[in-house]
């Protein structure tokens, strides 16, 4: 499955995916929500239909809602990443991803992980659901409002073809950030944002299961 290309430099360029973490491998949106009903004070949980409403929104029209200004997200971002540390153990990988992430990895896919979550996190979680061994690197601690950057850093050291590979998420930020640099972009409905929003910001699929992201990458693949 690996095809590689050679850069301007003489590199080897190799296909890849890039998943996010929160919401895409980790089914942690419910455990996202308690801490998030935590940091701001919350007494009354949120209903499923408030939780709908909240998933149809971007990060800044979230924080808005939440009456959060953008100067304290970053410390509730912090706070957060810590409490969430405390649910890892309680978190489940979601349905079909550790099969999926098992048969890229026989494949000879590279795997990466690029996250808003701490690094520390996301290989303890790793570790502790046996997945770590399938994953070349994890990039952890990315701004909330920056993984541009990020992904052109990981693409750039880990000697990536861009138009080969993909980036798997679950959140309108993460196919923002996609499109900015070039990469194939597989959304995933089951994360923070609704298929509904995902769709309408030119994600290259939107999928509702781990087994529609292996026929998405096999079929492009194909070409």
């Amino acid at each position: 499955m690996v095809q590689r290309k050679t850069g301007v430099d003489g590199s080897a360029l190799k296909r890849a995916v890039i998943f996010d973490f929160d919401g895409t491998i980790a089914d942690s949106l419910p455990a996202i929500i308690a801490v998030t009903e935590d940091l701001i004070g919350r007494t009354e949980p949120y209903t499923p239909a408030q939780i709908d409403e909240m998933r149809d929104l971007s990060i800044p029209d979230l924080l808005k809602v939440l009456g959060v200004p953008k100067w304290k997200a970053f410390v509730l971002l912090f706070r957060g990443r810590r409490m969430l540390k405390e649910h890892m153990h309680g978190i489940d990988v979601h349905t079909g991803m550790r099969a999926a992430i098992q048969q890229l990895h026989s494949a000879g896919v590279p795997l990466y992980v690029l996250s808003s979550n701490s690094t520390e996190n996301v290989q303890k979680y790793l570790r502790w659901h046996k997945l770590e061994q399938y994953f070349s690197g994890v990039y952890g601690g990315v701004s909330v409002l920056g993984k541009a950057p990020r992904l052109l850093s990981l693409l750039k050291k880990e000697q990536i073809d861009t138009q080969a590979s993909w980036y798997v998420g679950d959140e309108t930020r993460d196919v923002i950030a996609a499109n900015a640099v070039g990469l194939n972009m597989a959304a995933v409905s089951w994360g923070y944002n609704t298929h509904g929003a995902l769709a309408t910001h030119g994600a290259n699929a939107v999928v509702d299961t781990a087994e529609e992201l292996l026929n998405v990458l096999e079929q492009a693949w194909k070409k």
